[in-house]
């Protein structure tokens, strides 16, 4: 597995073709997909052909993150975790989606790690001034998790989008570069 961005516990690594099938597996689960926007059933094709067309110099970026057990050397895939709409000219993104599919690897503060590590490569890497996030009022119990990473709740955007029959309330949060540096002096959990 070719690491990019790593802590202790965690391993965020490039998705490669035999992933493809967990990911679908994980996505299609109801406790995840509720929590996406566009939530419609995901199959193996969508999913192979959405990943090939991210490239380096493209909108999107997207990480398998891996959970390491006792051996440092060796992680296991629990979930993944993206950037979206990079507007390198303004210097900013949209983060998500970030789930945690294997259910025995929930509640260890794992996604925590991973979007903390997502901001630093925004925020340090890529030079990104803000990093936004749109949350669901159906899934709005994980703001206080985007906030622990540092984002601030801007406002709520009214019958924003339309889902299950209904439309629904859409939370937009903010992490600016300046703040993020302010609450992780050393970038967070430090890519090696």
């Amino acid at each position: 597995m070719m690491a990019m961005m790593q802590t202790e516990r965690v391993v965020l690594s490039a998705i490669e073709p035999e992933d493809i099938p967990t990911i679908v597996r994980w996505r299609n689960q109801p406790d995840v997909y509720s929590g996406f926007i566009e939530y419609e059933p995901l199959n193996t094709t969508q999913q192979a052909a959405f990943l090939a067309a991210l490239t380096p110099e493209g909108t999107r970026r997207l990480w398998l993150i891996n959970a390491r057990k006792a051996s440092k050397a060796d992680a296991v895939p629990i979930g993944t975790v993206g950037i979206m709409d990079l507007d390198r000219r303004n210097r900013r993104c949209e983060f998500g989606p970030i789930f945690i599919g294997e259910l025995d690897y929930r509640g260890q503060g794992l996604a925590k790690e991973a979007e903390i590590l997502v901001l630093d490569y925004c925020f340090n890497h890529l030079g990104l001034h803000k990093v936004i996030a749109h949350v669901t009022e159906s899934n709005a119990a994980v703001i206080p998790f985007h906030e622990a990473a540092g984002f601030t709740h801007d406002t709520l955007l009214r019958d924003h989008i339309f889902r299950n029959g209904r439309f629904e309330d859409l939370h937009l949060l903010s992490c600016l570069s300046e703040e993020f540096r302010e609450r992780f002096p050393t970038g967070g959990p430090a890519p090696k």
